[in-house]
């Protein structure tokens, strides 16, 4: 929803006042980001993520879950390389108190490396959750 209102806010700010609002377009792209990061942990927290369900419902629960560790096992290694680099970004940022450069207002950027840590983290979670799942269905 903040993400509409900054939106609607820049838009109607540029057609009725002729006024940019800068904040509102630097801070878009980064809740957007971090809303999707944060929206795949919950997604896979509710067990919602897309599945090709004409397949799926002809399998058995022992195979569904074998097909489901074959996945977590494709999962796990390239998620886990994500949240290092995510980590070691994030504390990075966080000591130089980093700007960015590419936008109009330099804003601080450290809050939205850190939700993508925490997005990253919160998957790490729930994707063993889900392997425990998995091998209690075995």
């Amino acid at each position: 929803m903040a993400i509409v209102l900054l939106i609607v806010t820049n838009v109607l700010g540029r057609f009725f006042l002729d006024f940019r609002f800068d904040f509102a377009v630097d801070v878009a792209p980064q809740l957007y980001g971090a809303l999707i990061i944060l929206g795949a942990s919950y997604s896979l927290s509710k067990g919602s993520h897309i599945r090709t369900d004409i397949y799926w419902k002809n399998f058995s629960d022992r195979t569904k879950a074998i097909i489901d560790l074959i996945g977590y096992g494709l999962f796990f290694p390239s998620i886990g390389i994500l949240t290092y680099y995510s980590v070691m970004d994030s504390y990075r940022s966080i000591s130089i108190w980093e700007k960015s450069s590419n936008t109009m207002m330099q804003l601080i950027i450290w809050p939205y490396k850190v939700s993508i840590t925490l997005g990253l983290i919160l998957l790490l979670v729930y994707g063993i959750q889900e392997v425990r799942k998995c091998c209690l269905r075995l």
